[in-house]
């Protein structure tokens, strides 16, 4: 979507009057619209980062794009440390912001968080608790070694994890000599949230459709209970010095552990007419299972469809969804699930390189920057430090504190669609008039005050252009809009700034240009 002209004033804010009269910012034109390699940088780092950074934008702007990419893929990866006894939730959370602001793994980070928006865990719900940290920790390095691997890998990884066990009831979920009804709970969510949804699929991400016109189921409920069978005699892996045991009480040291003789010993029904005969070995039938998954053909436009909604647009045209999905089906060499090859496609395509021409944008192109993601580009726009303490609260004000899922649903739907529009806006789901207002608020924190006990900004380069206004909004076009600053934006904060207001104080000058563009709403619209 491309950025609307509305600004959202703060409940209260640290700011000369002056600028309450000089909020409001309208977009007709782009101050250049030819297509220079800031501009391409900028955009491209929106979509593999955190946000830019003046050291991010060189870098880019030195290499192509595709070497990049490589050089992502190869980067170290920014690791979750393994909380202590007495530490909770909150350490992992501040490892979150600490690893999104410095972490060299950018892009990783970025897939690995838009793949547990996906395939979700959450410390609410009665079975996973704040009080096991180590969960998420184990989790989240498990997400982030396997966001450029193969899809299957991951579908594999996520079903022995003892933090997916925990959320979903897999773990100690027992089984018995014939036909039972142990718990479905993970095996209707692999199906539905995780590879293939509820119906059948065209490649391009389209509902197919019988002769009646109506939807396609792509289960039912004799393939939960299938499922529901495959996925029982797994239990937690041993605490440290002691033996596992199948009904131990949770332990998050490593992938769940197989006990054969809880194992179901039914029949199992799967997906499109497979049936695994009874009594089978329970490591040889879950395999078998999730290649009966990963195999099904709606999972490359299902996962393809929402990765290129958390990267790049809400609103992928059906060809661009059908390109990704076929690098999903085979990346050229016949394999087929590599997500490197998948997210290399969807940043490369077309339609994610577009709007590098701003002439050539969409109106549908683009997406709001979910809470989580306006915060990181924030504090990466003005060189923050922080570890990360607090954070999480402002998060939680916007509907997306770390961790803390309301459901497996996720904080929002991937098919949300914006009111009165016919377009898709999943991260509106959340934008009501108390989180707006919080978005605001925190740039005024972190602008005028503080957001944290220990978290720091550095706006040097911003005091120094402030002496002149027309360099300073230069700077800001550059850092902060990739090149696309409305030429009505630049002219009111070009009006504003030279006020009297701002007169040989070039500290209040730099502050007033980025709190004004932070908490633009042309800022918060990705695209």
């Amino acid at each position: 979507m491309t950025r609307k002209c509305m600004h959202q004033r703060a409940s209260s804010l640290r700011i000369p009057a002056l600028l309450l009269m000089t909020l409001l910012l309208s977009c007709s034109g782009v101050i250049a619209a030819q297509v220079n390699n800031n501009m391409v940088a900028g955009r491209f780092l929106e979509q593999t980062s955190w946000g830019p950074t003046p050291a991010t934008l060189t870098a880019v702007e030195q290499t192509s794009l595709q070497n990049y990419l490589q050089q992502q893929f190869a980067a170290p990866i920014s690791t979750y440390a393994t909380p202590g006894p007495t530490d909770g939730l909150n350490f992992v959370q501040n490892q979150f912001f600490v690893n999104a602001m410095t972490g060299q793994d950018q892009l990783r980070q970025r897939v690995s968080f838009a793949l547990s928006e996906i395939i979700v865990i959450s410390a609410i719900g009665p079975n996973i608790k704040s009080k096991y940290p180590a969960a998420f920790t184990l989790w989240m390095n498990m997400l982030q070694n396997d966001a450029f691997g193969n899809f299957f890998n991951l579908l594999n990884d996520v079903t022995l994890s003892p933090s997916m066990g925990s959320y979903l009831n897999m773990a100690n979920n027992n089984g018995c000599l014939s036909h039972c009804r142990p718990n479905e709970n993970y095996a209707r969510e692999i199906l539905q949230l995780f590879s293939i949804g509820l119906n059948q699929l065209n490649l391009n991400g389209t509902p197919a459709l019988d002769q009646n016109g109506n939807l396609i189921p792509t289960y039912n409920q004799a393939t939960i209970d299938g499922f529901g069978e495959v996925f029982t005699g797994w239990a937690y892996p041993a605490v440290p010095g002691k033996t596992a045991h199948f009904f131990d009480l949770p332990s998050y040291t490593g992938p769940m552990l197989p006990f054969q003789m809880h194992y179901s010993q039914s029949s199992k029904v799967l997906l499109n007419g497979t049936t695994l005969a009874p009594k089978g070995n329970i490591q040889t039938d879950l395999t078998a299972a999730l290649q009966n998954i990963f195999t099904h053909p709606n999972v490359a436009p299902f996962i393809s469809q929402q990765l290129i909604e958390k990267l790049v647009t809400s609103n992928p045209s059906t060809d661009y969804v059908t390109r990704v999905a076929q690098v999903f089906n085979n990346d050229g060499t016949g394999v087929a699930g590599n997500l490197q090859a998948v997210i290399t496609a969807i940043i490369l395509d077309p339609e994610a390189r577009r709007g590098d021409d701003p002439t050539q944008l969409q109106l549908s192109d683009g997406h709001l920057r979910e809470p989580l993601l306006q915060m990181m580009a924030a504090l990466r726009a003005v060189n923050a430090t922080t570890d990360g303490v607090n954070l999480s609260n402002y998060a939680a004000a916007m509907l997306q504190p770390p961790f803390l899922s309301p459901s497996v649903f996720n904080y929002y739907p991937p098919n949300f669609q914006v009111q009165g529009t016919s377009l898709l806006g999943p991260e509106f789901a959340i934008l009501n008039a108390n989180t707006t207002v919080t978005r605001v608020n925190f740039i005024n924190d972190l602008i005028y005050g503080k957001v944290g006990p220990n978290t720091t900004t550095n706006i040097s380069s911003y005091v120094s252009a402030a002496s002149n206004v027309p360099n300073l909004i230069a700077l800001l076009n550059t850092n902060l809009m990739h090149g696309e600053m409305p030429s009505d934006m630049s002219s009111t904060l070009s009006t504003t700034l030279s006020s009297s207001a701002f007169a040989g104080n070039p500290t209040a000058t730099a502050q007033a240009a980025l709190y004004l563009t932070l908490s633009s709403s042309q800022f918060q619209m990705e695209h």
